[in-house]
Parts: C-alpha cells; sequence; structure tokens
C-alpha cells in the first residue's frame, strides 16, 4: 500500500478490450472506487469491438481509443503511447477488461517504483489465483513459459505472462517494444531486463473472467517462446 506521506503520482491505466461489454464496465466502477480523487486517467483501447464495449466504457469514464491494427501486444503499446504523448503521466499501469485482475493490487505493485525506485513492477497470479480461473492446460503452459523465461533470463520472477503491470511511463520509448501479439509481456520484461531496469514482482489476486477467453493456449505459447528465445539470440549475436 502507499504510504500516507507519499505523494501520488499522475497515473494512467491502460485495458485493452475485445468485446468486452459484460465485464468493461465493472472493471470501470472497480476503478473508479480504488482511486476515487486521486489523479489517474483510463485508457481503452478498443480492438474494435462488435458489442457495446466502447460505449459502455466511455459511459463509466474512459477515455476509448480505437486500435488500428490488430492484437494484445498492439492494442497495448498504443495505449502506451497514447499515455505517454497525451496525458504524460509518471506511472502507467496495464490491466486486463475481463474481471480477471483486481485494481486494488495497482497500489501494491506501484508501492515499489515509488519507495523503492523500482522500474517495472510484476503481479504473481500464482500467489493468489481462484478456483477457476485458470484452466490446468494454462497453470501448467504458464509454469513452463515462467520457467524458460526465468532462467533464460536470469530473473527473479515465478509470472513471467502476468498481465498486470506497473511501469514508470518514460521506459516506453526506452525499450522499443514491437510485438502485435501475446509475446509482447514476454518482450517486455526480456528488453527491461537487458536494458538493465529494476524489475519487481508481488504477489496479486487474480479471479474468473468474465467472457469469452482470447488466448489461444498451444499457439500463442509456441509464439511466446519463439520470442524468448529469439530475443536471446538477437543479444547474444551482437
Amino acid at each position: 500500500m502507499i504510504h500516507k506521506e507519499t505523494i501520488f503520482p499522475k497515473l494512467a491505466i491502460v485495458i485493452p478490450a475485445l468485446d468486452e461489454e459484460k465485464s468493461i464496465g465493472y472493471v470501470m466502477d472497480e476503478i473508479s472506487k480504488v482511486f476515487h480523487a486521486k489523479d489517474y486517467s483510463v485508457i481503452v483501447v478498443d480492438g474494435n469491438s462488435e458489442d457495446a464495449t466502447a460505449d459502455i466504457a466511455r459511459k463509466k469514464g474512459a477515455i476509448v481509443i480505437g486500435q488500428k491494427d490488430t492484437g494484445y501486444g498492439d492494442a497495448l503499446l498504443s495505449g502506451f503511447i497514447y499515455a505517454v504523448e497525451e496525458l504524460n503521466p509518471f506511472i502507467i499501469a496495464m490491466m486486463d477488461g475481463d474481471m480477471t485482475y483486481d485494481p486494488k493490487d495497482i497500489l501494491a505493485l506501484m508501492y515499489p517504483i515509488l519507495e523503492d525506485n523500482v522500474d517495472l513492477a510484476i503481479g504473481n497470479r500464482f500467489m493468489g489465483i481462484e478456483e477457476g480461473a485458470m484452466t490446468p492446460i494454462n497453470m501448467v503452459g504458464n509454469r513452463i513459459l515462467s520457467w524458460i523465461c526465468r532462467a533464460l533470463l536470469s530473473l527473479n520472477i515465478c509470472d513471467t505472462q502476468c498481465g498486470l503491470r506497473v511501469f514508470k511511463a518514460n521506459i516506453v520509448n526506452r525499450l522499443i517494444l514491437t510485438k502485435k501479439g501475446m509475446p509482447f509481456a514476454t518482450e517486455m520484461i526480456a528488453k527491461a531486463r537487458f536494458a538493465g531496469l529494476k524489475i519487481h514482482e508481488a504477489p496479486i489476486s487474480y479471479r474468473p473472467r468474465i467472457g469469452k477467453a482470447k488466448l489461444v493456449p498451444l499457439k500463442d505459447g509456441i509464439r511466446i517462446l519463439h520470442t524468448i528465445l529469439g530475443l536471446m539470440l538477437k543479444r547474444h549475436t551482437f
């Protein structure tokens, strides 16, 4: 939790959303309760939803921007760039619009950034996962990918695929992120590691999602593994 004597920084919360009309309103309500009277903005990056996602998010107070391309990574990067260029926050948080993440955990991840000069704070879902929040195959896949990433990058991070992250806004232009799909999360950690940034992990809760999952376990797992190996090979080539 943020200490009382700590000045609350300007915060931008980026949420990629595709057909999340069943949950995005609840997510916005939770964020509003947690950050009431604080200097924050929510950017919902709408991936051309065919439902009322954008309208609901806008009515709940979000800045809604349309995604020009496709993919999880492209949506996040679009939101990051908008935040940096238009809002000038000190801290950016990323989370999903399906109710899996609790906005209260953003505060827990902000603390090491404000108090310990951490650059990137990542949630560890395995420490607070609720029953039914992750299928057995997704659990195994996440464990394996995290173990590989942890070993190759020499990182003390147990959940490298977690989508709840908080970081200093000034790292966006330093990392040069390019992955448009699910491998974006891995690329972000790897490039932060290569740049010598201070990375921290803290336990968070993880709840069953509302709506249909967008992740394709085997296909996305292979892409993430390919990204890890590709980044390591490229790094050691130069």
